[in-house]
């Protein structure tokens, strides 16, 4: 082993190395990078030797105290430990979890920390997503995190977060709501589903329409509510053959009853935009803004929405015009059947009707993609593969011949009516005195609960799920809906001080702060690695020391206390 140095940017860094002999040829491995030479000179790379060399009896380096020389021959590295989640920390007390959580088991009798567990579980869920499992046996990859439970704490700690899901959720929202300023006054909603590795269905997995089309697979479905800032706010489980639309009036009773708003808009995509959804946000005493399904309103209203009359131009920088809106008022009348008879419902609302030459060209081109499909059938004459009239089949319509008995045929009707509405695309909301420019962008916000999902599914790798029942399940989706609190708090403080990278990006620099471990007879040491980039960005922007380039396990508890 031996001190070698770097040239990297016409700045001059110093590393710890090692040889390692592969067949007849020897390679350098770098133990731990040590830093910026000049940084460390006027750090006092001296004194850090000399502190060095207390554990190293013996030959090469001189101890100023002693004269004795050091052997740096005799160090060995024993482990790697990231020291980044210690920005998840900060962030972790600052929502004041570890006292809460402490608060949910102080009347159970239970031998292991449950706040620190818990903290353990939800780092590896941000970090290093793996199994419980996995995790139980690596847990040691980050210092100072829960180190004493066993295997069986971890699942017993999953029933109890499931049993407290509502009151971790509410402390939660309560210190959004006063320490951090959350603004509830609109709040965005959509579903989504997970699947399980399993065929076998239950009270809460079974089978159902899988948004990741794993058709043979269980699910579960989820409801998440995030704020205008893709903060999450609260979530539920579902069965997993659950209708989107069935989800809301559970979430409404969140809201309402346990979060005690009474004032909201929804927002929310047409998969939630059904007349008993919106009869019940308004029950509620709520508003909404909705995506429309133009085809299936009146034949008067579309003619309205598709005519050029009264539309407002919007043009890009060049005076090309690139979208037009115009509002339309709308009395949406219908008829629900309720316990005690159908109920006739008449809601006032505003329609921001828009046309852009984008939406047009990708709606002509996606029909253009489902016509090829449905030619092909048509060319076959495959009556086997016409099921059902959705997707491209819609497209296809069925001809009773004489000399054969069904022939299929394109349906060019249907055809030259969907293309009336290329580029075309409407919003119903039902808070009027709000201006369509508002309207369209709060509609746009849902984006971030788009990005929401694609970070609990992708970064966090929610699944794949292995556990079976409904409280382990349960107790699952909590850890990640911590995880993601956490997260999305990191990106917003990030955001304010104009630095914006990925979820992935910022777990791909929190992972690269790591302590290398090494060992010798005397003792133990920790050699830090450099922080760099967003790392350096993220320990600034939440104003955390960096650790000392070596410290010794002594002060290694001072850095991380």
């Amino acid at each position: 082993m031996f001190v070698k140095t770097s040239n990297i940017n016409g700045n001059t860094y110093l590393q710890l190395v090692s040889n390692t002999r592969i067949g007849k040829k020897t390679k350098h491995k770098v133990i731990a990078n040590l830093g910026n030479v000049d940084k460390l000179v006027s750090n006092g790379l001296e004194n850090i030797i000399s502190s060095l060399s207390k554990y190293l009896p013996n030959k090469s380096v001189n101890n100023k105290n002693d004269n004795e020389t050091v052997n740096i021959n005799s160090i060995k590295e024993v482990g790697r430990h990231n020291f980044g989640y210690i920005a998840y920390k900060k962030l972790w007390d600052r929502f004041d979890l570890t006292n809460l959580l402490s608060d949910v088991v102080k009347k159970r009798k239970i031998k292991y920390d449950f706040a620190d567990l818990i903290f353990s579980l939800v780092i590896n869920r941000l970090l290093n997503p793996s199994s419980k499992l996995y995790h139980y046996h690596h847990r040691e990859k980050y210092i100072q995190t829960d180190i004493e439970s066993q295997l069986h704490d971890i699942y017993r700690s999953l029933d109890i977060l499931s049993e407290n899901k509502d009151t971790i959720e509410y402390s939660i929202f309560d210190k959004n709501i006063n320490l951090f300023n959350m603004n509830v006054d609109l709040v965005l909603y959509d579903v989504t589903t997970f699947h399980f590795e399993s065929q076998q269905a239950d009270e809460l997995r079974d089978f159902g329409f899988s948004k990741a089309n794993k058709i043979n697979e269980v699910q579960v479905v989820m409801g998440l509510l995030v704020d205008t800032e893709g903060r999450p706010i609260g979530f539920e489980l579902f069965p997993g053959n659950t209708f989107d639309g069935k989800t809301m009036i559970r979430m409404l009773s969140k809201l309402k009853n346990k979060f005690n708003l009474n004032q909201v808009i929804i927002v929310a995509d047409k998969g939630l935009n059904n007349k008993s959804n919106l009869k019940e946000i308004k029950d509620s005493g709520f508003d909404y803004i909705v995506s429309s399904r133009i085809k299936n309103m009146p034949n008067k209203l579309q003619n309205e929405i598709l005519s050029n009359n009264d539309y407002t131009g919007v043009t890009d920088n060049e005076g090309n015009e690139v979208l037009k809106y115009k509002v339309i008022d709308y009395k949406n009348n219908f008829v629900i059947d309720t316990e005690t008879g159908r109920v006739k419902v008449e809601l006032t609302e505003k329609l921001a009707c828009t046309f852009s030459t984008k939406r047009y060209s990708k709606d002509k081109y996606d029909r253009q993609r489902a016509l090829e499909k449905a030619k092909i059938i048509v060319s076959r004459n495959d009556i086997s593969t016409y099921q059902s009239k959705k997707g491209y089949k819609k497209y296809i319509a069925i001809k009773e011949d004489k000399k054969i008995n069904k022939k299929l045929e394109l349906d060019n009707d249907r055809i030259s009516k969907e293309s009336r509405f290329d580029g075309y695309y409407a919003i119903q909301y039902s808070r009027t005195d709000m201006s369509v420019e508002e309207v369209i962008n709060r509609y746009h916000d849902l984006y971030k609960i788009e990005e929401s999902f694609r970070i609990l599914k992708s970064t966090m790798e929610t699944r794949p799920i292995y556990l079976r029942t409904k409280e382990h399940i349960e107790g699952h989706f909590v850890i990640c809906f911590l995880a993601f609190l956490l997260e999305r708090e990191l990106e917003l403080r990030l955001r304010n001080n104009k630095i914006e990278y990925s979820a992935k990006k910022i777990q791909e620099a929190l992972n690269s702060l790591e302590f290398s471990k090494l060992e010798h007879e005397k003792g133990i040491f920790y050699v830090s690695s450099m922080a760099k980039g967003l790392a350096s960005k993220i320990f600034n922007t939440l104003k955390i020391k960096l650790p000392n380039n070596t410290l010794d396990e002594s002060g290694l508890i001072n850095y991380l206390n």
